[in-house]
């Protein structure tokens, strides 16, 4: 259990939790409304504060990861399952691109991750370069158009049905 800075939840839990939204969304073929996911931002990094504050490490992801799913789903208002898939690849991405770069840190640096992590100003330093690496892969997939529909079958299915296409 942890309490959060403020300055973190808004600098880097709220950034994090909005590209996170997005580029989910993206992957799936959703082009979702960039205020709706600003909202949904907000409210998940409130959530973030408080699943960090009251639960031990590891239940922690399984709530956020939920929160994610259910803010995704309610707030931007797409299909349950769409929501499920964009939010397992979103946090999947972030899952391995923070833990390559949060253990690099360390290692360049010579700063331990208990140094980082008890220094407000280092811990929002620290984590830059993952936030920088998350909106470079953002922009390029939405530069590029690039989605998962073809390689995820049941995208197809509901991304027709969200177009109003007939699927048979």
């Amino acid at each position: 259990m942890e309490t959060m800075p403020l300055k973190v939840v808004i600098f880097n839990a709220i950034p994090e939790a909005m590209l996170l939204i997005y580029l989910g969304l993206i992957l799936v073929g959703i082009r979702p409304d960039k205020r709706r996911v600003f909202i949904a931002g907000i409210f998940q990094g409130a959530v973030c504060y408080y699943v960090r504050k009251d639960f031990d490490f590891g239940i922690h992801i399984l709530l956020q990861y939920f929160s994610f799913v259910l803010l995704t789903w309610l707030i931007i208002r797409v299909p349950f399952v769409a929501s499920l898939i964009a939010m397992t690849v979103a946090m999947t991405m972030a899952i391995l691109l923070e833990s390559t770069i949060g253990l690099s840190i360390p290692y360049f640096t010579g700063i331990s991750i208990l140094e980082i992590m008890s220094r407000e100003g280092l811990r929002m330093l620290s984590f830059l370069p993952y936030l920088v690496v998350l909106i470079t892969i953002t922009y390029f997939v939405e530069k590029y158009r690039f989605t998962l529909e073809q390689e995820i079958k049941i995208l197809k299915k509901l991304n027709g049905k969200l177009h109003g296409e007939s699927t048979k």
